[in-house]
């Protein structure tokens, strides 16, 4: 009877270890005097990302962010969206231009397609990393920061990717309900 107590105990350390050992690290961010409970509507910028060998590129990550943007409570605007709307008001299409020129037009044009703004850039080093900045609209004020690092046995797979992106948008409105419960808790 010992022996078997015994095994379980061990079965247990083994499966809960794998389990933490598995998790990947983040850290996030909330600028002081920011405040992330006003915002409804997040357009997804260009990334800043240089695509390793058999990993999705530029479009497809952007494309990535936008879609996981289901799981998250705000509405994500898509920089498909938003560059298509820039391309019908002001006749410019800023998938073709140069990119510092079409992040200086992309943020121009966002006051009446969003509250916010998120830039993701990703570093491909030996473990990949992921820094989402949230950007206030108008101002450009950084609000909000999320950084992910992908464990060595994660691959630059779409799956990894948009796993990622969920996970920025779960924290980002965790964070959000964060400061609203404390807003509140002042007030009562």
């Amino acid at each position: 009877m010992r022996k078997i107590i015994q095994m379980l105990v061990i079965a247990c350390m083994v499966v809960l270890g794998t389990q933490v050992a598995l998790a990947n690290a983040d850290k996030e961010t909330l600028m002081e005097g920011a405040d992330i409970t006003t915002i409804n509507r997040i357009a997804v910028g260009a990334p800043l990302y240089q695509a390793p060998a058999n990993a999705p590129g530029n479009e497809m990550l952007a494309k990535i962010m936008a879609d996981s943007g289901r799981v998250s409570r705000s509405y994500v605007v898509s920089y498909d969206a938003v560059a298509e709307t820039i391309k019908a008001t002001k006749g410019v299409d800023i998938t073709l231009i140069d990119r510092r020129k079409a992040s200086k037009i992309f943020k121009e044009n966002l006051d009446s397609l969003a509250d916010a703004y998120v830039i993701l850039t990703v570093a491909n080093n030996s473990r990949t990393a992921f820094f989402f900045d949230v950007y206030k609209v108008g101002t450009n004020d950084l609000l909000y920061t999320y950084m992910i690092l992908a464990n060595k046995n994660e691959e630059n797979s779409e799956k990894t990717y948009a796993n990622f992106c969920e996970q920025f948008y779960k924290h980002f409105d965790r964070a959000a309900e964060a400061q609203l419960k404390k807003q509140l808790k002042g007030k009562f």
